[in-house]
């Protein structure tokens, strides 16, 4: 198996986002190349140096295999070039979660609504994306399909990424700019306005409670990436996101039909403080 090595990867590309910085290194200019489209929303380059976190990609071209290297391990071979950039891209946004300082990274889909955001966490395959396309499709500002990123203050940023939207019997992922959704990314922060809890049953009727406080901090808490390894800052900075905001909890059914209906609530009765 190819080792990775600063003499295997020699081609690097060093880059920071959301104050992480990290480079990324491949065995040839024209892989390294493939890999920019896999970084971060709004990352700008940075000179190499050896303080930054590797993570790599190699061909194996006896074998017409990729290997994915996160440091001195490798996560992945035997596959091919799409699955591995995948791959890739995936340990890239899981070290800026980690390490990015005085942020706090939550599985979640996001979106704003009229200068506040709209946030549902989920796990993958819960249903994120659908919700937030539907939101963007509805009028919402796109935020995030991925992660909700709060600061200390609790406010939102935006994680911009394409839209990763599954189709099919096979659920193939394929990226869909927002631009393509004949949507808006959001560019600034903003305070939380509502925090939904909610799973996909078909035929559900969106019927929700509205949650506590603290229920809607352990809510979101138990999407927080660095809830393990920080998680006093993530406790206060997710206690500060939702002390304004109402949370909602309840099952529902097409995402198409609930967003422009949950728009529409909010226009009539704009978001209060959750109890």
């Amino acid at each position: 198996m190819l080792i990775f090595t600063d003499e295997t990867a020699p081609h690097q590309l060093a880059f920071e986002a959301f104050g992480v910085e990290l480079r990324v290194c491949a065995d040839s200019p024209e892989l390294l190349a493939r890999t920019e489209p896999f970084l971060p929303p709004g990352w700008r380059p940075r000179p190499v140096t050896e303080n930054q976190f590797p993570l790599a990609i190699l061909e194996d071209r006896s074998a017409a295999r990729y290997l994915v290297w996160k440091g001195s391990t490798c996560i992945s071979e035997g596959q091919g070039l799409a699955y591995s950039l995948t791959m890739l891209e995936s340990q890239i946004r899981g070290q800026v979660a980690i390490r990015a300082p005085e942020r706090t990274f939550v599985h979640a889909g996001a979106v704003e609504h009229e200068g506040r955001a709209i946030i549902f966490p989920g796990v993958s395959f819960s249903g994120k994306t659908t919700l937030t396309e539907a939101f963007v499709r509805a009028g919402a500002t796109y935020y995030s399909d991925e992660f909700a990123v709060l600061d200390n203050d609790g406010l939102v940023h935006p994680y911009p990424k394409p839209l990763s939207i599954r189709a099919g019997e096979q659920h193939l992922q394929t990226d869909h700019p927002v631009e393509s959704l004949n949507g808006v990314a959001g560019e600034r922060a903003i305070p939380l306005g509502v925090l939904i809890v909610t799973s996909y049953d078909p035929g559900a009727e969106w019927s929700p409670r509205e949650l506590s406080a603290g229920e809607a901090a352990l809510a979101v808490l138990s999407h927080t990436v660095t809830a393990q390894t920080r998680p006093d800052e993530a406790i206060r900075a997710i206690s500060r996101a939702v002390e304004n905001a109402v949370a909602l909890e309840g099952e529902r059914g097409e995402a198409a039909e609930l967003a422009p209906r949950l728009l529409a609530q909010l226009e009539r009765e704009p978001a209060g403080p959750a109890g």
